[in-house]
């Protein structure tokens, strides 16, 4: 959602600057219509390029990543995007509420954990599993079961394979929810630290009174 928000202002900048720089030049200059045009183009353009590269350089900065640091993320954040895509596939192949039901959990917290390094590109070393083992994981098995599932003959051998996937699925959902809270880690000790802070100070000021 934030990298759609910027993109908008981005576009909504670079769109004002190409209007007025087009009225600048045809009016003020008495440049033909179709070079006033070709230049506020080009103009808005730059402006649109200059501005991204401002926007990553501040992502860079407030992450604390270098350049290639962020291209190795980036790369692997793209990877984890289309596994996401075929992970939400499928929930829509899933027969029995209790199968959709682990696979909508899978769905959640997968992009949940997406989501949140997505935003911010520093905390993708926290999720290192996630992204290493775990997705891919999720991926390969939710396919595996709903493609069972969808057998119109299920046999003792075929019954017992959806048994023992659905519980390695489950077994997979508890370690999205530890990716998930590795990769909140930082938040949850600063909320920690805050908390113990203010408790003493309210006990200081219990003791004052």
């Amino acid at each position: 959602m934030r990298s759609i928000f910027s993109f908008l202002i981005r576009s909504i900048f670079s769109f004002l600057t190409m209007v007025i720089s087009w009225f600048i030049i045809f009016f003020a200059f008495n440049a033909s219509f179709f070079l006033s045009v070709m230049l506020s183009l080009m103009i808005g353009f730059f402006v649109f390029l200059i501005s991204q590269l401002l926007t990553k350089q501040k992502l860079l900065k407030t992450n604390g990543l270098s350049r290639r640091e962020y291209a190795y993320i980036h790369r692997n954040l793209k990877e984890a995007k289309q596994k996401q895509i075929r992970l939400q596939r499928t929930l829509f192949k899933a027969r029995t509420i209790d199968s959709w039901k682990i696979l909508f959990d899978i769905n959640r917290l997968s992009r949940r954990i997406y989501q949140i390094v997505k935003n911010e590109p520093k905390r993708f070393y926290q999720g290192e599993k996630y992204f290493y083992y775990h997705l891919d994981s999720c991926v390969e098995l939710s396919e595996k079961y709903v493609q069972l599932a969808s057998q119109p003959i299920k046999d003792a051998d075929i019954r017992h394979s959806l048994e023992v996937t659905k519980k390695t699925l489950r077994e997979l959902n508890n370690h999205l929810e530890k990716d998930l809270i590795d990769v909140l880690s930082n938040d949850l000790n600063d909320l920690k630290w805050e908390l113990d802070f203010a408790k003493k100070q309210t006990d200081k000021s219990n003791v004052e009174r």
